[in-house]
């Protein structure tokens, strides 16, 4: 079963069975990658539906102030596209006493460091790994052809934005190109500024539900509670929360003693994440 079919498969056994998941993002490096592995395994425990690895970038203009703070850290602390290889083939091989993890990654990157590498090699790259799908935040679906095709001959899922300002036209062509689900981003701005799903919000998550048809769909931007995972999920399949939840898992991992960083992360990304659940739909 290829990497595509098997987070296709877990997200449409997820709507076929009345059910609303949480899609936590974290910054790949952050804390250092034992901390990644850390918290990429506690939430495989916790068995979310997919979870979201940033690469980190020197030029996220997308991220808000706190995952710009979470990609300096990561960069910092010297993590690479190469680490990033690493601690996914770590998360699936298992070891020292773990076992390998299969839950679907999606890897959120910028164009530059994929195009400098070329996006077959890259993209193929990230495939060996263990990656299940890709988003690029900064790539417009007109200049998209390049990773669709990579990504889909790697096996793995391209997946696009949607936004309030996206046309009709453009967003059943973001919808036609996706696969996994298609990302709608519920606000306008950058990532973690909190604002409510209002009813214009709402009304376009209702659209892209209906276009999307059997596609699932996950909405992001701004999702930091359970009220909001609630809100986020009237009309979608995921809530996607990044800020919020990398910003919890470094206060904790900051403020433990060395010996126990890993420890805390993984209680922070489980307390956090149960915090989150209770806005899924009962």
């Amino acid at each position: 079963m290829s990497a595509v079919d098997k987070l296709e498969l877990r997200l449409r056994a997820l709507r076929a069975t009345g059910r609303k998941g949480i899609a936590p993002y974290l910054t790949a490096g952050d804390g250092g990658s034992d901390v990644t592995l850390a918290v990429l395994r506690e939430l495989a425990d916790q068995d979310v539906p997919c979870v979201e690895l940033g690469l980190p970038f020197s030029d996220p203009i997308a991220d808000g102030p706190l995952l710009q703070a979470a990609n300096d850290r990561a960069l910092a602390a010297g993590t690479t596209f190469e680490e990033v290889l690493e601690i996914l083939s770590r998360f699936r091989r298992g070891g020292r006493g773990e076992l390998g993890r299969d839950l679907p990654v999606i890897v959120m990157s910028y164009s530059n460091p994929l195009v400098r590498r070329g996006w077959g090699n890259a993209v193929r790259a990230l495939a060996r790994a263990g990656a299940d799908g890709l988003l690029v935040a900064d790539l417009p679906i007109e200049e998209a052809g390049a990773m669709s095709s990579a990504a889909r001959m790697a096996g793995i899922a391209p997946i696009f934005f949607v936004a309030p300002t996206t046309s009709e036209q453009r967003m059943t062509t973001a919808i036609q190109m996706s696969r996994g689900f298609v990302y709608a981003i519920g606000r306008l701005g950058v990532t973690g500024a909190r604002t409510e799903l209002d009813d214009a919000a709402q009304a376009f998550l209702a659209r892209v539900r209906q276009v999307a048809g059997g596609l699932p769909v996950g909405v992001g931007f701004g999702i930091s509670n359970a009220s909001e995972v609630g809100a986020a999920l009237k009309h979608a399949d995921l809530a996607i929360v990044g800020s919020a939840f990398v910003e919890h898992v470094h206060q904790a991992v900051s403020q433990a003693a060395p010996p126990r960083r890993l420890d805390a992360a993984r209680v922070a990304a489980r307390e956090f994440l149960q915090v989150l659940s209770g806005g899924l739909p009962a």
